[in-house]
């Protein structure tokens, strides 16, 4: 669900995004504001009694009826409050979920070159700390505010029923407080917007710091030298220092003013009094009710803030909500073989072209290897070829059907992708490795991790394969990680294999034993290799030479040897390399 951009009003967002639980929070501002309505016949009684008691007329019955008239509505306003704060709870919390859902669900669909792009702090903030600050205004800015707004309003009405003159005199101070607490809403629209990006940075600087302690205490670093973290952490304080400095005076005074009601009611009662022109039990009953306006309108205030921080949220989640989605067919396709077909493709991202009119197709079957400088747009090829982002020009056929054409699902069945970075669960090695194909027995997945060259080092393991694999697969080597994620992707059994500089972190030898282990699995699959060792693919069926997002040749490891300067000089440095390393 996605915000109507017409609406900018703070609580018509609210409404909008109430969806089905707007009768709950209807009934919850229902018995609100029958909670103030108790909650004021207190002040009658006690201007009634102290009336009695200045007019000598007060009896033991009086007080008797008066004291458990106001502790029963006291006690009914208490219940009502709570039945009220209860049901506006519930709604609240089940709205939060949906729009928890709703982020959740919506990153299943947006391609996840968008996911990639952003820091995961990001994600983290938008999805508990955005969507919670929407909590407050539900739970209780709807039923409390409606409540504090009718309070004072039916106070005035009562007073300028008793008395105009009264009436008049206990609202008084309350337009010159709002003019003074204006004072805060200068600058405001740029203040906030600078606080939000520097909590935002914080939040991302916080995640980035905690994912990479290691090699800041690896190069002996230390938090405040930790030149990021320190100046998003010094921003963030200053700017919402800078904030709060601008709004005290206005806040203090504004409240100050707003809420001495007295000031100008009680001079004014004891003139008209003292000048019979009004009864004392009007005075007293008019002075006691002022007291009860001031209250609830300052409550109602620190809404303000809130107010301004829901729409905020609301922005940031609907922006995300808005991203364009990956529009994929459901009904499944037929295939034509597994290869892949780029045609004239040109792609880029954050205004910078990556891939140039680029077109090519692997082999039928077998290894296809594609290699280039870093930075040439060799890895932006293979997440193409897994559909993290939709092609800007041109087109990619799969099988001889255009990616566009192929529900996202079949896609998934038909690809094993895996990163130079995988991610796993902290859940056991076993079930990380049978992510790949949920129904695989337990023999399975050992069978794909000996053909992953991993049996033997997860065997070592204090608990074997049922260990933990930590946060993010933290308690493993980087190198570990990798084999773990290629025995998951041997283990889904896909058509495609698609290595995206997997082996990275690999030791040559384990690098050279996954190269055979998948030779001997892909007899009859198509297997894409982002190559950062060149020696691993010299057998590979087709070669694909990338140089600045464009297809300088492409052939066996023979044939560009014989044509192709830039193929052999990559090759040439790669054995240098390779031998310097040997003789070391």
């Amino acid at each position: 669900m996605a915000i109507d951009k017409s609406k900018n009003n703070p609580m018509k967002l609210l409404w909008q995004y109430a969806g089905c639980k707007k009768f709950q929070l209807i009934t919850a501002s229902f018995y609100a504001v029958l909670g103030v309505f108790c909650g004021i016949v207190p002040y009658f009684c006690v201007a009634k009694m102290l009336s009695a008691f200045y007019y000598k007329t007060v009896t033991q019955d009086d007080i008797l009826i008066y004291g458990l008239i106001t502790i029963a509505t006291y006690a009914l306003k208490v219940y009502l409050s709570t039945i009220s704060t209860m049901k506006s709870h519930e709604a609240a919390f089940s709205i939060l979920r949906t729009l928890r859902t709703n982020i959740t669900k919506k990153m299943e669909h947006i391609p996840m070159g968008v996911m990639l792009d952003k820091a995961s702090g990001s994600y983290k903030m938008l999805v508990v700390d955005t969507v919670e600050r929407i909590e407050k205004p539900f739970a209780h800015i709807v039923p409390e505010m409606t409540a504090n707004i009718v309070t004072p309003l039916t106070i005035i009405v009562v007073l300028f029923v008793m008395d105009w003159r009264m009436a008049l005199g206990a609202v008084a101070t309350i337009p010159i407080g709002f003019l003074i607490t204006m004072g805060q809403m200068i600058g405001y629209k740029e203040k906030s917007s600078r606080y939000f990006k520097a909590n935002a940075d914080m939040n991302d600087a916080i995640v980035e710091y905690v994912n990479g302690i290691e090699v800041i205490k690896a190069f002996n670093q230390s938090a405040s030298s930790f030149g990021k973290f320190t100046n998003a952490c010094k921003y963030y304080r200053d700017t919402t220092l800078e904030w709060w400095r601008s709004c005290w005076f206005f806040s203090a005074a504004g409240l100050s003013t707003l809420s001495s009601t007295l000031l100008v009611t009680l001079p004014l009662g004891a003139y008209l009094f003292m000048n019979g022109k009004i009864e004392f039990a009007t005075f007293l009953t008019c002075a006691v009710l002022s007291m009860g306006i001031s209250g609830p309108i300052l409550a109602s205030m620190t809404y303000a803030e809130s107010f301004a921080s829901v729409f905020q949220a609301f922005a940031q989640i609907d922006d995300f909500l808005n991203e364009k989605d990956q529009i994929r067919p459901e009904k499944n396709v037929q295939f034509n073989g597994s290869s892949f077909e780029f045609k004239n493709v040109t792609f880029g991202y954050k205004e910078k072209n990556v891939l140039n009119n680029i077109s090519f197709k692997t082999a039928e079957k077998g290894v296809t290897a594609i290699v280039g400088h870093s930075g040439s747009g060799k890895s932006t090829i293979a997440k193409l070829m897994a559909g993290f982002w939709d092609v800007g020009k041109g087109d990619i056929l799969l099988g001889g059907v255009s990616l566009s054409k192929i529900p996202f699902k079949q896609q998934m069945q038909k690809i094993s992708y895996v990163a130079q970075d995988n991610y796993l669960f902290n859940t056991s090695i076993l079930e990380n490795i049978r992510m790949g194909r949920p129904e695989a027995s337990d023999e399975e997945v050992y069978e794909a991790a000996k053909a992953a060259g991993c049996h033997e080092f997860i065997s070592a393991l204090e608990n074997g394969y049922n260990t933990k694999a930590g946060d993010a697969g933290n308690r493993l080597s980087g190198g570990e990680r990798q084999r773990i994620t290629i025995a998951r992707a041997i283990l889904k059994n896909a058509d495609v294999i698609i290595l995206d500089e997997a082996t990275a972190y690999a030791d040559p030898e384990n690098e050279a034993e996954i190269q055979k282990a998948l030779s001997r699995l892909i007899h009859d699959k198509v297997l894409i290799v982002i190559a950062h060792r060149l020696s691993t693919i010299k057998n590979a069926e087709k070669i694909l030479v990338i140089e600045n997002g464009e297809l300088a040749d492409s052939g066996t490891h023979d044939e560009l040897m014989k044509k192709c300067d830039l193929y052999k000089s990559m090759w040439e440095r790669h054995i240098a390399s390779s031998d310097s390393k040997e003789v070391a």
